[in-house]
């Protein structure tokens, strides 16, 4: 299953809805889930309380969705099955018509979870980028661990949405990385057991201020350097764990204006996700709609201007895809120095 957040054509959203894609339809569609559920419970169980029901236990935010557990899970896979059952015939208009299917060329899709609680970032996952940053000088010998950072909820964005290249930087770099979604309240999980606690993965572009972190790589402490404002593309969608047999057997590849500058298989992580989950969740507690990441591979524009024709500019397309997940896609525009934001209380 395909979760995603979206807002439809009529504006109403962020709503929780799945990717489907079936031979009766002509085109690939979100299913509304709350709508969708709404409609089980009233077609098949014919029950008075339907969309009371169903605005409880498919809520709008795809993290409280993953708080609500099993049943909500449960109550999701229900939505998706009653759908993909009534398309027939002139179900796919009926279900259009209701709101229930909404084509996704119609529909805009925001990171499926806008905010995580936190996003534990592991570095120095792959072989190939522990060289690189050893060739650079910023890598020396590493922890046997999995070593990370966080990177705040506040850099999240979503599918097609801006990636703006701060004025604090001039060394704006792209990783793509297999991420795991926690799915329940956990700690000390044995590795053999991560499946038990992780919902299922998405992608996530840790997009990396490569200057700052040099800046900041002698006090130890490295945050502006991975933590500006929208350098956390996330999405497009989730998928459940169960609809990848080996997350350490998938292919990934990310391409800049149609080039390929990273391409490797998650088999050559150095740790795996059930050795991820082992350590990071005996050192604190991970939280339902937590993300951890599992790192990158080669082949990023480097420190110290190693490619400086690789590092991302303005009018720049960033496209992550990972096999059996889907494609995240950004771009990349400067920001605007004449612009400013007035907060109030």
């Amino acid at each position: 299953m395909k979760f995603v957040s979206y807002t439809g054509s009529d504006g109403i959203g962020p709503r929780v809805g799945a990717l489907l894609k079936s031979i009766d339809i002509p085109q690939e569609c979100i299913v509304d889930l709350e709508r969708g559920y709404a409609l089980y419970l009233k077609e098949v169980l014919a029950d008075p309380f339907a969309s009371q029901i169903a605005a409880i236990r498919i809520p709008h935010d795809l993290r409280a969705l993953i708080v609500g557990g099993p049943l909500s899970i449960a109550a999701a896979r229900e939505a998706l099955a009653h759908v993909s059952r009534t398309l027939g015939d002139a179900g796919y208009e009926r279900l259009l018509t209701a709101r229930v299917l909404q084509p996704v060329s119609s529909t805009k899709l925001h990171a499926p979870i806008a905010r995580p609680g936190k996003i534990v970032a592991i570095g120095a996952n792959y072989s190939g980028h522990i060289a690189e940053g050893r060739d650079a000088g910023v890598l020396r010998e590493l922890p046997a661990y999995p070593v990370a950072f966080l990177k705040m909820p506040s850099a999240v964005i979503g599918h097609d949405d801006i990636i703006v290249r701060s004025r604090h930087t001039e060394e704006l770099d792209y990783e793509i990385e297999l991420s795991m979604v926690i799915g329940k309240r956990c700690r000390n999980v044995r590795a053999e057991n991560w499946r038990d606690v992780v919902m299922g993965f998405t992608i996530v572009n840790d997009v990396s201020m490569r200057d700052l972190i040099v800046q900041e790589k002698p006090t130890g402490v490295v945050f502006q350097g991975k933590n500006l404002d929208t350098t956390c593309p996330m999405g497009p969608c989730i998928v459940t764990e169960d609809e990848i047999a080996d997350p350490g057997c998938l292919d990934i590849t990310l391409r800049v204006n149609g080039q390929t500058r990273q391409h490797d298989n998650t088999g050559n992580m150095i740790f795996s996700c059930g050795q991820i989950i082992e350590y990071w969740s005996s050192r604190l507690t991970l939280e339902p709609g937590d993300i951890v990441t599992t790192g990158t591979t080669s082949g990023v524009a480097g420190f110290n201007r190693r490619f400086p024709e690789r590092l991302l500019k303005q009018g720049d397309v960033v496209e992550a895809e990972i096999a059996s997940i889907g494609t995240l896609r950004n771009s990349v525009v400067d920001e605007n120095p004449r612009s400013t934001s007035i907060h109030t209380a």
